[in-house]
């Protein structure tokens, strides 16, 4: 089982349009964040049920923990393996949204910023599961990988892991709950109610509607540009650990600048 809007790498992406590249396994779409509607699906035939606790590609939407738990009470009913895609958000809490949320999976994936911004992912899960990856075990299942074993990456995500303190963590989540706020209170002096944004802590997503929708994104994405800060053009922020105060008030500087060029358009007809 997958679900709507959910992404775990190029080869198994759930979007309105279906990649020829992903895995020829056979799927069951669930809906994200609907516990009545998933629950239904759900059989003695599903083998894994694969979702993010908050989809990352899809727009930064958090699962609710009754959704979680929900899919955690579905996946030992009928004995499917429950893996939880926390290469994005294991970065919210010290232990992922797991630990935040009190709701654990059979397996976890993991990526990103552990390896201090090089090549790196790695999977864990129950021993029962990981003990099938021993290369010294029977019928052992291979895993082999072009960065497996990156001694760059495991260095510099050793030296990463020093600075990824609990408190480092609250502070770069406080941080970006101040942002999000914020830019929601900046497009609402400016009148850009077609903006809204969704995300939890460190991580800001702005999503565009309406009949400009498409124009004032790029508009906004150039517009930072020209102002030195530099987002992700489907309206992306990731806060990281270095950043301060400052740092957001010379954001929210540059957003406040651009919502206004971008409301000045839109009033004049011009954008």
């Amino acid at each position: 089982m997958v679900f709507d809007n959910g992404y775990h790498g190029g080869t198994l992406s759930f979007h309105s349009r279906q990649s020829p590249s992903n895995l020829p396994h056979d799927f069951v779409f669930g809906k994200f964040n609907d516990v009545l509607a998933t629950d239904s699906l759900v059989n003695e035939e599903l083998a894994a049920i694969v979702v993010e606790p908050m989809q990352g590609a899809g727009g930064l939407l958090p699962a609710t923990k009754e959704f979680l738990q929900s899919l955690r009470e579905a996946a030992t009913r009928v004995g499917a393996v429950l893996i939880f895609d926390e290469v994005m958000t294991s970065r919210l809490a010290f232990g992922g949204l797991q630990a935040h949320f009190g709701v654990y999976p059979d397996m976890t994936t993991v990526g990103k910023y552990l390896g201090g911004g090089f090549s790196f992912g790695a999977f864990g899960g129950k021993a029962e599961f990981m003990e099938r990856f021993d290369p010294n075990a029977t019928e052992a299942i291979s895993h082999s990988g072009t960065f497996n074993n990156n001694v760059f990456s495991m260095r510099v995500g050793l030296a990463a892991a020093e600075l990824l303190t609990e408190n480092a963590i609250a502070k770069a989540n406080s941080l970006g709950d101040r942002l999000r706020d914020s830019l929601r209170a900046l497009a609402g002096r400016e009148q850009l109610h077609d903006i809204t944004f969704t995300g939890m802590g460190s991580m800001v997503g702005l999503h565009f509607s309406g009949p400009h929708a498409d124009k004032i994104r790029r508009c906004m994405f150039l517009g930072l540009l020209e102002r030195k800060v530099y987002v992700g053009q489907r309206g992306f922020i990731a806060l990281n650990v270095c950043h301060g105060d400052e740092h957001i008030d010379v954001v929210l500087r540059a957003f406040g600048e651009v919502f206004n060029t971008i409301s000045g358009c839109i009033e004049k007809s011009n954008c």
